[in-house]
């Protein structure tokens, strides 16, 4: 799947990909490396008009400024394989702002997943996913639980992340100003 996302910022970049390296070395949990960039998504797609949504970020994010988000605790969306994720608090700059960029891409978009819809979408930063085995789940939530997710996180950029079913790659970053580019 592809994706538009925000990188987090430095130091929350580091501090999730640290997390990854702690899943994988006690739990053998390697599900987040699929996406391996530390990021928070708008809306995730089988196929995206690269062209034109980088046009689109680049207009999006020249009158865009760096805001800050911030998370609250740890996660868990139900599924046959759990996802585990850090929840981010959705305020009203991130809601707007998302709503801007799903009502800008959704029509260069294919295959769109329906719970990024604006109505649906809950933000939040993926720990692990795909990998997760149910029983071995509260072994890793306790062990998660000793730490503090409760992060201020800044916002500068919107990218687009691509896949191409064997691994997954930045394909196009601006950050707020205006600058950046695809590849």
């Amino acid at each position: 799947m592809h994706g538009i996302v925000s990188l987090l910022d430095d130091e929350h970049y580091a501090l999730v990909e640290n997390i990854w390296v702690e899943l994988e070395e006690k739990f053998g949990v390697r599900g987040a490396y699929v996406t391996p960039f530390p990021h928070l998504s708008y809306q995730v797609g089988a196929g995206y008009n690269v062209e034109r949504v980088g046009d689109i970020l680049q207009e999006m994010t020249q009158d865009l400024l760096p805001f800050r988000i911030r998370t609250a605790g740890l996660g868990i969306f139900t599924l046959n394989h759990p996802v585990l994720y850090i929840p981010i608090v959705r305020s009203p700059e991130l809601s707007a702002l998302h709503q801007r960029l799903w009502d800008a891409a959704a029509k260069d978009a294919l295959g769109v997943v329906s719970y990024y819809q604006p109505e649906m979408w809950m933000p939040h930063i993926t720990l692990a996913h795909g990998d997760i085995d149910r029983d071995r789940l509260a072994e890793i939530v306790r062990a998660l639980s000793r730490s503090d997710f409760h992060w201020e996180a800044t916002i500068s950029n919107l990218s687009l992340i691509y896949d191409t079913g064997a691994k997954q790659g930045l394909l196009c970053r601006y950050n707020f100003g205006g600058e950046g580019g695809c590849r």
